[in-house]
This record gives C-alpha cells, structure tokens and sequence, in this order.
C-alpha cells in the first residue's frame, strides 16, 4: 500500500553480501513506497546474486557499483538516479539490516506535516527508536523533538533539502556519514526532527564483556559491556569524527562537545578491554594523523595490512 499518493516517497536500500534478511527489510520498505532502489556496493558474497535477482522480481531497481565504494556513495548513486528520473518529493536512506515498523512512511510524513504546520524548517525527519532504543534528543520545540546525531537509516529527506545542501559526503566512506549530513543540514538552517512512532528494528554491532583478570567487571550490579569495532572501523571513525569536529566546532560548539564526550566513553571502553586494543590504537592515531592531512576516502591497503590482528 502506497501512503502518500499526492507525495511520491521513494527509498534507497545500500547492501553489501547481504543475506535473505534483505528481503524481509525491502519487502516491508517497498510497500511503504511509490519506488525502491537497493544498491549493490560491488558484493562478493556468491550468495548475493540470488538475492538481487529475487529482489528485482518483486519490482525493486537494482543498481550495481563497479567498485566498493562506502555508503555514502551507495545511496548516492541512488538519489542521483531518482532525480535523473521520477524525482520524489521524500526519499528514505536504510541500511540492508533495517526493518520499519508498517506504517514508518505514514508516521515520518504526520511528523513532517505537523513541524511544517508550525513554521519549523524541517531538513529531515529521523527515526525515533533503533531495536527499542530511542535516539538521544537535542532539545523540544513546539511539542516535537528534534534529534542529537541519528543513525542514517531511516532518514526521511525532502528533496528540497538535498536540493539545498546536496548529498551525503563520498570522501568519508564509512562512519560519520549521517553525522556530517545532519551537521551540515542543522547548518543550513534547519531542524532534524524526530518521527513519532518511527521504529526500526537493527541488526546491532557485537558487544563484547569488559573483563579484568577473567572476571566480568560490574556496574550497579550488571556486566559492563562495549560495542567493540574492528581496527578498519576505528581508523574511519577516528579519522572522520575529528574531521567532522575540525570542520564545525566553530559553528556548533555545543554539538561538536557533546558528540565527542559521548565517543569518548565508548572509546575508553573499546581501548581498555578489547583484545586487540593495539592495533585499535594504531588505526585510531593513523586516523587522527590522515584527518589532520585531509585525507579522505578507501583506507590505504599498507595501513589496512598493519592494523589486521595477527
């Protein structure tokens, strides 16, 4: 069922080796919308093909990428190619491993409607909860609020806004993507306001236990656990996150502080008890190096070779 036939939505899935979840994520996606666009970002999974195959079967365009080139240029290469051709007044970006609750399109254009009825200047609208986790606010106004740094997927962008501030940043590749996009749309002038009743279920990253000598350590009672990334992750998040800063401290210092107080304590976590913390460290320092060269896009394969756990 299409929610909005005024208002033509469209959606832009970016996969990589994605597994049959994919077409469980892109069914309850493409139902919601007039057109759905899945990109492929040059999977090597053998397995991937059927999916694709069986994606477009059920109506889905398909757009392959000759080269892996990061999220970033997977949704992209999706926007571009609905304003080369049907233009869609709302487009939605999504990770291969989210699912929207049925009525996500409906509930992100209510929430549109509504800020727009009160004179805000909405850039985008966000999801409102991850795998029953809310996304952290900035503040209210007028009885809607406005999102802190939300995940990419889900985002609900009107077209005027990418016509505005054009689209994601292909040179960060991955991580801080929607960081940087919702910075540079809140500098625009705009509000990132969050969908009531916008949930989506996602595939979380692996958690590993904080341990001392073996043992859990506690807080409050509970095992303390971290998200834990790879050494590739960390020289991306690294790198873009001090890029991000560098680039708009002195717009939004309130906003830059609070994100890197909040990386912080998941940074200090990851390089206490990971267990290749050493090489999480050397991808963190040649990350911080590479921002403050301006280097930007694929990590360079000798750096990739050293970071790699032996």
């Amino acid at each position: 069922m299409i929610e909005s036939p005024q208002r033509r939505t469209a959606a832009v899935i970016a996969a990589f080796n994605p597994d049959n979840e994919l077409l469980t994520n892109a069914e309850s996606i493409g139902l919601q919308v007039d057109e759905l666009i899945v990109i492929d970002d040059c999977s090597t999974s053998p397995a991937s093909e059927s999916i694709f195959d069986r994606l477009s079967e059920t109506g889905a365009r398909i757009l392959r990428l000759s080269s892996n080139s990061g999220i970033a240029a997977a949704l992209n290469r999706g926007l571009e190619e609905l304003e080369a051709t049907t233009r869609p007044d709302f487009v939605l970006t999504f990770d291969q491993d989210s699912l929207p609750v049925p009525d996500y399109v409906a509930n992100a254009l209510a929430t549109y409607d509504r800020a727009a009825a009160k004179g805000q200047r909405v850039g985008f609208v966000s999801a409102e909860t991850f795998s029953g986790h809310r996304v952290p606010a900035l503040g209210t106004s007028s009885g809607l609020s406005e999102a802190f740094d939300p995940m990419q997927s889900g985002f609900f962008i009107p077209r005027s806004t990418l016509a505005d501030v054009g689209n994601f940043e292909t040179g960060f590749f991955i991580d801080c993507v929607d960081s940087e996009f919702t910075a540079r749309v809140r500098a625009a002038g705009y509000r990132i306001v969050i969908g009531e009743g916008c949930e989506v279920g996602h595939r979380l990253g692996a958690r590993l236990p904080a341990r001392v000598l073996g043992r859990p350590l506690r807080l409050r009672g509970d095992d303390l656990s971290f998200n834990y990334y790879s050494p590739f992750r960390m020289y991306y998040i690294m790198r873009n996150g001090t890029t991000l800063a560098r680039r708009y401290w002195r717009r939004n210092p309130a906003w830059v502080i609070r994100r890197m107080l909040e990386d912080a304590k998941a940074q200090l976590l990851r390089f206490a008890f990971s267990p290749d913390r050493r090489y999480l460290a050397i991808a963190a320092w040649e990350g911080l190096i590479d921002s403050c060269r301006g280097r930007q896009g694929r990590i360079s394969p000798d750096l990739l070779d050293r970071i790699q756990p032996r």
